[in-house]
């Protein structure tokens, strides 16, 4: 016995802290394009930007090929797969979560 409990138990809890981290690096992405970033930018907030990026974009590319951005006017546009992936999240950890007590 493990000091978190059986390993099921274990697979289940290392399975939500993995959904957590990458929602929290989900919305540090989210935030990180609302901000324009420049020359004289810490090397830790770099760092923080190009970790959120290299881990959500393989989600998120998928979900932008089907979902396409929306104009907003003015050559912008809105992109609206982080969103999807933020609604989307919970379900799929769900759907994980049962999996692994399935079996």
């Amino acid at each position: 016995m493990t000091i978190f409990g059986t390993g099921t138990f274990t697979l289940i809890w290392l399975v939500g802290w993995i959904f957590e981290i990458f929602r929290w690096l989900l919305f540090a992405r989210i935030i990180f394009s609302f901000i324009q970033l420049g020359r004289n930018t810490h090397p830790l907030i770099l760092s923080l930007r190009r970790i959120s990026y290299r881990f959500t974009e393989p989600v998120l590319a998928p979900v932008r090929n089907v979902v396409k951005p929306v104009s907003v006017g003015g050559g912008a546009y809105l992109d609206l797969s982080p969103i999807l992936v933020l609604i989307l999240l919970p379900l799929v950890q769900g759907l994980v979560v049962r999996l692994l007590t399935f079996f």
